[in-house]
């Protein structure tokens, strides 16, 4: 059937009005300032709010892209000063949307221009260990907590498995994966103290023992999930461009 023309202008309209509201979502209201005095590091989401608290730009990128701090390149900057951002969509949303919305206050506010490409790395693959997870399902709501409880001991509440993967690949300089293919928020609590001491009881004169070992033993006896070493192709966002502050409230 053969398409007239007094269609098509409206067909074209449509097709206009549908490319306006596939554009990323953002922020109603939003304020970004450098961070107040020494509040302890923070993030809460709500249904279309956002509240970050003494966070440095790094954190910022890897929490709107969803990308671990050691999968983004970019200025060296990224980890030094840290700001206190308080958002919030009049419309809702959930964390999914959140996260896109912060792309574009990021893009707004401090000019930020970024791609991603795939790049091979050497890995660690977080799997269930024989005889499945030692820890339990959280109970309570609210965000994710790692509490560090000393240099040997983690406790963690209301985390998911990718969480948990990105707070142990910063000890291990390594990007680290979850494939436990767990999809819940869970209670977690390691302490590796008890195999410092065994080795100290060992070999008293020895060199001191080693962290990757312990973190490789403890994840593995204490909660049930190992680490595999490997090559993968993983996903690496570049900061093409990026402002050292933001414009103005």
């Amino acid at each position: 059937m053969k398409i007239t023309a007094p269609f098509t202008i409206p067909f074209l309209v449509l097709l206009s009005v549908l490319a306006c509201t596939a554009q990323t979502p953002s922020f109603d209201v939003a304020s970004i300032r450098p961070a107040a005095g020494n509040m302890r590091p923070e993030i809460q989401t709500v249904s279309g709010s956002l509240t970050i608290r003494n966070q440095n730009l790094m954190y910022l990128v890897y929490w709107a892209y969803d990308t671990p701090p050691f999968q983004i390149t970019g200025p060296a900057f990224l980890n030094q000063d840290r700001f206190d951002v308080v958002a919030k969509s009049d419309t809702g949303g959930d964390e999914a949307k959140l996260r896109l919305m912060l792309r574009q206050l990021l893009a707004d506010r401090f000019g930020l221009k970024a791609h991603t490409e795939q790049k091979e790395m050497q890995i660690y693959a977080v799997t269930l260990a024989k005889g499945g997870p030692k820890f339990q399902e959280s109970t309570t709501d609210g965000p994710p907590v790692f509490d560090h409880g000393g240099p040997t001991t983690l406790t963690a509440h209301r985390v998911t498995m990718k969480d948990l993967a990105l707070q142990i690949s910063e000890p291990l300089a390594r990007p680290v994966i979850d494939e436990t293919g767990l999809k819940g928020k869970y209670e977690i609590k390691i302490d590796v103290s008890a195999y410092m001491l065994d080795n100290a009881k060992g070999d008293a004169g020895g060199p001191p023992p080693d962290l990757m070992s312990l973190l490789f033993t403890g994840l593995q006896q204490q909660l049930g999930i190992k680490l595999e070493s490997k090559k993968q192709n993983v996903d690496i966002l570049v900061v093409d461009h990026i402002e050292k502050m933001p414009t103005e409230n």
